[in-house]
């Protein structure tokens, strides 16, 4: 029986052992990089969100030429270590039209010896210019511009801005363009001052106004601190899905929308169908059908129309939401939207993929599977096992691109890094109890056929013990004439 119970020991062993299944993801695509580096970083792509399974990405996986997990990490852009944006105020010159054309210095200013602005004369009149100077400081590599915020007097007022930056004053380039608003309505302001920057912006930058110049108080800078070394790399640029349209619910006033995916949406553009049209607006989302909604922002939507110029809301800022499902209720007391669809543009941050480059190439990157666990590691845990396994001239960072979709078809199912030992030691389970049930069977036959030999032969002693008993019973057998004779003598 000894062999019996170490065998179903060493079954118990097995299965205690953590099983993972052999998932099956839905699509595919062909990761292009350079060789030569340790490890390589991509941004991953909408297509990727738009196909995985998972809230947090975690049915992602990356394989190398022999279908073999490699490590990789996960970095959300929203996870990495940022402060919030300050708002710092801004020196600004309103210069002559004769002057904002020109490449040397404009005129009405004075460079200090630290690169300063100073008036040099008074300040022209707003029918006599059409563009402001501003001065953002000394520029920090710590730090960056992403914004200004023109605060305007006007009770009323719409119209675009171009945006140009240098460093010298002499060369100019594009920085960003914006619509601003300030227009009061029905006990409301409705107001729209910020202008988003492209980039980083030069430490001056002109203001053109196209649609007349309006009466500014003050101007801030947005100014957000850069984290240092891996993690600043966290911080993607805004990718947009555009093009979805929200269809009407049961309700008046009510819209629904999908996303499509699982993207860290924290920018919503709400776009009205028909021009002057004003409506407050709540926004809900949920991750299922069976969960309840949950307010995520509010603001009031606006479209209106002035000549040709045409002012829309700024996009909602809202905490990174990974939920699917959207709604938008408006406020319909003041009337509906009219006819026409509600249309939205979602944007995200999107999530930096590490993985280490082992094994032989191609690589690709596989996604979709509902049951897929998550089997990224922590960036330094990445880091550390590709700075071992690399030389000198590998030890830097490779950036990789995500190519097109690959055929699914050959591709059905896919391990993780765990999952070829777990599939090993299924094996082995399956063997042992297959012996285990063998033996467990020979013993119980050859218990059975010992039993019932000991039953036969305990029968047949019996037998003759019984037979013995009745002979020696019987008169006048030759046993009792012994006896009796034996008895008289």
């Amino acid at each position: 029986m000894k062999p019996l119970w170490i065998l179903t020991s060493c079954c118990l062993a097995l299965a205690a052992s953590p099983v993972y299944p052999a998932d099956r993801f839905a699509e595919r695509f062909a990761l292009q990089f350079d060789p030569g580096s340790a490890y390589y970083s991509v941004r991953v792509p909408a297509a990727i969100y738009a196909a995985s399974q998972r809230s947090d990405l975690g049915d992602i996986r990356v394989l190398d030429g022999a279908g073999e997990a490699v490590p990789y990490s996960l970095d959300a852009a929203h996870d990495s270590a940022r402060t919030p944006p300050t708002l710092h105020s801004v020196n600004w010159f309103p210069l002559p039209r004769t002057s904002s054309t020109g490449k040397g210095m404009p005129r009405g200013v004075t460079l200090g010896p630290d690169g300063s602005l100073h008036a040099s004369s008074a300040v022209p009149g707003r029918t006599q210019h059409d563009t402001d100077l501003l001065d953002l400081g000394e520029p920090a590599h710590d730090r960056r511009v992403s914004a200004l915020l023109v605060h305007v007097r006007d009770d009323n007022y719409q119209g675009r801005v171009s945006v140009e930056s240098s460093d010298d004053l002499r060369h100019w380039q594009p920085a960003g363009d914006a619509q601003l608003l300030k227009v009061s309505y029905n006990g409301t302001t409705l107001s729209q001052d910020r202008i988003e920057l492209d980039g980083a912006p030069g430490r001056y930058v002109r203001l053109r106004w196209a649609d007349g110049v309006p009466y500014v108080d003050s101007i801030d800078m947005e100014v957000e601190a850069l984290a240092a070394g891996a993690s600043q790399r966290a911080d993607a640029q805004q990718a947009w899905r555009e093009g979805i349209v929200a269809h009407a619910g049961p309700r008046a006033g009510e819209y629904f929308f999908s996303t499509g995916g699982p993207y860290p949406v924290d920018r919503l553009r709400l776009g009205l169908p028909q021009p002057n049209t004003v409506a407050p607006a709540v926004v809900y989302s949920r991750s299922g059908l069976d969960a309840p909604w949950r307010e995520v922002a509010s603001a009031t939507l606006f479209r209106l129309h002035n000549g040709s110029v045409e002012q829309s809301n700024p996009s909602l800022e809202l905490p990174p939401d990974t939920d699917r499902q959207w709604r938008v209720v408006i406020d319909t007391r003041d009337g509906s939207l009219g006819s026409g669809a509600l249309t939205v543009a979602a944007g995200w941050r999107p999530a930096l993929l590490s993985f280490v480059a082992q094994g032989a190439a191609p690589y690709t990157l596989v996604v979709g599977s509902a049951q897929a666990e998550s089997a990224a590691v922590s960036r330094a845990d990445l880091l550390g096992d590709a700075s071992s396994a690399a030389s000198a001239s590998s030890a830097a960072a490779g950036d990789a691109t995500v190519g097109d979709a690959l055929p699914s078809a050959p591709l059905a199912e896919v391990p993780t890094v765990s999952e070829n030992q777990a599939a090993k030691r299924r094996y082995w389970l399956g063997a042992a109890l297959l012996l285990a049930v063998g033996s467990l069977g020979g013993v119980v036959w050859w218990r059975v056929r010992g039993a019932r030999r000991r039953s036969g032969a305990e029968l047949g002693a019996a037998q003759a013990l019984k037979a013995g008993e009745l002979s020696s019973a019987t008169p006048g057998s030759p046993a009792d004439a012994q006896r009796a004779g034996d008895g008289q003598s």
